[in-house]
């Protein structure tokens, strides 16, 4: 009744456990946290708690390491999963989907000590009894919390998507998506799914680790990139399929042999990239599974950017562009790039777009972006003047 799956990170010699109680249909969210660093064990949901119980006493074992439990659509207590073995050890952190019980107190879990076990439980938004019963001691565990401490239980709800079955069930995992690539998924089921993955992992690696330098990884792909321009290395530094989006021009690949030929042949080749190109990093966030890099983008137009402005011919021109990269990781390689910026102040400093009829501007945009206070805000805006003087409150 149960299967697992192995740790595929080559880095982390010494995983943590994830136990993960779902159908076996289900088993594409497991692989996918193999690919996070952790050994998986998936144990099919049973009917009785005392069944499963004994499932997860055998995954535990008795050694030492760390582990935490993942659940979808939960429909006995948590707790009643030790108690029914009470030799299991308890686990570092609990997350639960669309738990299918009546009240929260059936998702927390006691230490000996009376404290709390991590716990976070993803709940679709209609499920507004149970969240009100998990919120209080979100408010309140019972207990006085350091300061420097997170709060044991943490609930998040997400609209317009199915508590039963559990709402990561109606799409694909993220490692599995590009199978499907035709597949239109809802808007808010894409949302509520990245999230809460997103979320589930932030709790894991804070109590379990593996910890990556993901700052390191990026920096080591655009280096491939910008200065080595090798194709090949660059792509080492992603999963197996990847993908890369250019926003405003849609270029980039869906999968390793799209986006390889993307890399070799239009991005990292010579005399596609102007050799004068900087990144000057603006800012920088890096979270659980993702980096969020603001930058600018410097070049002289001497090239015809393939992947940046396709079909247009150099024109010799400075660029200077207010650009932001949405960079998602995978274990230790990266797994896709969202990447945003100002087309109209590409094509406004190339002398491809006029200002003259169109709220839009040049340079100045990434001007403004390094030095917030050096330029003024709303030149754009002709009714700014129609507000000067006037209250600003309304007394």
């Amino acid at each position: 009744m149960s299967f697992v799956y192995k740790n595929a990170v080559a880095a982390v010699s010494k995983p943590s456990l994830l136990v993960i109680l779902c159908p076996e249909d289900q088993s594409g969210w497991c692989k996918q946290l193999a690919e996070e660093g952790y050994d998986v064990a998936h144990i099919f949901s049973l009917s009785q708690a005392a069944d499963t119980a004994v499932e997860i006493s055998k995954a535990v074992g008795d050694g030492p390491r760390g582990w935490a439990i993942l659940t979808y659509g939960l429909k006995y207590s948590a707790s009643s999963l030790l108690s029914a073995a009470p030799s299991t050890r308890l686990p570092q952190a609990a997350v639960h989907f669309c738990p299918s019980i009546a009240t929260g107190d059936e998702l927390l879990i006691h230490r000996k000590d009376k404290t709390l076990v991590p716990t976070l439980v993803h709940l679709a938004s209609s499920q507004e009894d149970l969240h009100a019963s998990i919120v209080k001691h979100s408010v309140d565990p019972g207990y006085e919390i350091e300061v420097s401490d997170f709060n044991p239980v943490t609930v998040q709800t997400y609209p317009k998507v199915s508590a039963n079955p559990p709402f990561p069930f109606t799409t694909l995992p993220p490692l599995l998506q590009l199978q499907a690539a035709a597949t239109i998924v809802d808007s808010y089921l894409r949302s509520a799914v990245g999230l809460s993955y997103t979320r589930s992992l932030e709790l894991l690696k804070r109590h379990l680790g593996p910890h990556y330098d993901l700052e390191k990884l990026w920096e080591m792909h655009t280096y491939y990139e910008f200065a080595e321009r090798d194709a090949s290395k660059t792509m080492s530094t992603m999963v197996a399929t990847p993908y890369v989006n250019h926003i405003p021009t849609m270029t980039g690949g869906l999968g390793h042999d799209e986006l390889a030929r993307f890399y070799k042949y239009h991005f990292t080749k010579e005399n596609v990239t102007p050799p004068d190109t900087e990144l000057i990093t603006i800012s920088r966030t890096v979270g659980a599974d993702r980096i969020i890099d603001e930058m600018i983008f410097k070049c002289t137009h001497t090239t015809e950017i393939d992947y940046f402005l396709p079909g247009v011919a150099p024109t010799g021109k400075p660029l200077e562009i207010a650009l932001v990269g949405v960079v998602a990781f995978r274990g230790d390689k990266l797994t896709f790039e969202h990447i945003y910026w100002d087309q109209a102040s590409a094509l406004v400093q190339l002398g491809l777009l006029s200002t003259k009829e169109l709220p839009v501007a040049g340079v100045e945009v990434a001007r403004k972006v390094v030095n917030p206070f050096g330029l003024p805000s709303n030149t754009l805006m002709a009714k700014w003047k129609e507000s000067e003087g006037l209250p600003l409150t309304d007394d």
